[in-house]
């Protein structure tokens, strides 16, 4: 047996008994390299690393023979040590450790332009096939296609500096420079946006048969290929979500009226294709909305009355919250609702002045007999 305690990412990448594990699945590998880990706690990065780098090259769209993956091998550990350091993204951080960012970043480079290589020598064999018509019909000389094959988030800055946070085992495709009336980014999988406002110039996320369409703001879509739902949720801004064939109709200069709908900050839209269905509703976990004006919200009461606390609430998360004014003129509250979530602030609220709540599609409905 090897003495891997010595073994650098490339090294391992290139060890039989290490593939056996990471390609195959072999459960004597898989006890194997599990115990030495624990074993060898120095080694267990680089391990990780190595990792990460083969399970991207398994994901891989198209098999690769062993040369090709010899030489792809030797380009991931060239780029490791030339990737450029993370630029923070305030509200996307993530607990990465230093290796193994380096390895998601390396591979999402690697597999957005290393295929070059595998293409001057057979193109007909080599060009990453997206399945989406539009994108093979422009030519991939014109495109980005980045694949992200790893187990962590991978972040990505477009042309115009908009950002995307591309999830595991996600696609994004999108042209080296944008066109001048409008920029598109194909997507397949789950990623986080954060865009660029450009006054007039549209930003267009295709996700299987949705358009989503913002003039800047950040935004979530979820679009795993082989689903029949799509999800868009919305961080902050404003977003318009519709079927691709509403987006075209939309453009031309008679038609006024089209389907979709448009989500704020704190809302989503599930998209079901089977019945091209809508279902608009509040995301899970409603967060304040950040401003660049305003001071943080400390949500701290003392007697205060209860339509002014809902209307902190409504401006804090942007969401709108409907109650009877009459009803709540004798209500007050004290109390601090800082670092709870809006629902349990909610049922704190509700729970201090004898009310109920309860959520219809984006709204929040306060039903209150009043207080003595």
């Amino acid at each position: 047996m090897n003495d891997y305690q010595q073994y650098t990412a490339e090294e391992f990448l290139q060890d039989a008994w290490f593939l056996a594990w990471v390609k195959h699945g072999q459960p004597e590998a898989r006890q194997f390299w599990e115990q030495w880990q624990r074993e060898h706690p120095h080694q267990r990065e680089t391990l990780l690393l190595a990792k990460d780098m083969a399970e991207a090259l398994k994901n891989r769209p198209h098999n690769l023979s062993p040369d090709q993956e010899r030489l792809e091998i030797e380009q991931i550990v060239k780029l490791t040590r030339h990737v450029p350091e993370r630029s923070p993204w305030a509200g996307f951080t993530y607990s990465l450790n230093q290796h193994r960012w380096l390895a998601a970043a390396t591979l999402v480079i690697l597999l957005g332009i290393g295929w070059g290589l595998f293409q001057r020598s057979n193109s007909s064999e080599r060009v990453t096939r997206n399945p989406l018509s539009e994108l093979e019909k422009t030519g991939n000389d014109r495109w980005t296609n980045q694949v992200n094959g790893t187990s962590q988030p991978v972040h990505l800055t477009l042309p115009d500096g908009s950002r995307i946070t591309l999830m595991p085992h996600s696609q994004a495709s999108y042209p080296r420079t944008f066109e001048a009336d409008e920029r598109r980014v194909y997507l397949k999988g789950d990623a986080v946006f954060s865009v660029v406002h450009e006054g007039q110039r549209p930003f267009l996320v295709y996700s299987g048969n949705l358009v989503t369409r913002v003039l800047g703001t950040r935004f979530r879509v979820q679009a795993r290929p082989g689903e029949n739902q799509t999800l868009v949720s919305v961080i902050s801004g404003k977003v318009s979500v519709m079927e691709q064939k509403d987006w075209v109709a939309s453009r031309k200069p008679e038609q006024n009226r089209v389907g979709g709908v448009v989500l704020t900050a704190n809302q989503q839209v599930t998209y079901d294709a089977n019945d091209n269905r809508y279902r608009k509703e509040l995301v899970e976990k409603p967060v304040v909305i950040a401003s660049a004006t305003a001071k943080p919200e400390t949500f701290d009461f003392e007697d205060t009355p209860a339509t002014n606390v809902f209307e902190r609430l409504k401006k804090a998360y942007g969401v709108e919250i409907i109650y009877d004014t009459s009803a709540l003129r004798h209500c007050t509250l004290t109390a601090s609702l800082a670092g709870v979530t809006l629902y349990d602030q909610l049922q704190l609220l509700c729970a201090s002045i004898g009310a109920t709540y309860e959520v219809v599609d984006t709204r929040i409905i306060i039903s209150s007999k009043g207080c003595s």
